[in-house]
């Protein structure tokens, strides 16, 4: 089962990370309701890998700690 686990983790930090990517190279231009929604849908999947990691074991913590600062970072964005 961890293996399934950890693929699935994979997944959802390269969906994390596509679109965190796109969501700060394009801040600027972002309607407030659309930056509203895609920083919502990025806070939600990193609250969904946190909890899909704390039950892997052993726990990824570096990976963890990661998301735990891009959830930091993109709250400060507004």
């Amino acid at each position: 089962m961890s293996s399934e686990q950890i693929s699935a983790l994979n997944q959802i930090i390269a969906i994390i990370d596509e679109k965190a990517s796109e969501y700060k190279a394009n801040y600027l231009d972002l309607p407030a309701s659309r930056k509203m929604a895609e920083k919502k849908l990025i806070l939600d999947l990193i609250d969904d890998a946190n909890q899909l990691a704390s039950s892997i074991r052993p726990a990824p913590n570096d990976v963890m700690g990661d998301l735990k600062r891009l959830g930091e970072q993109l709250r400060r964005l507004g």
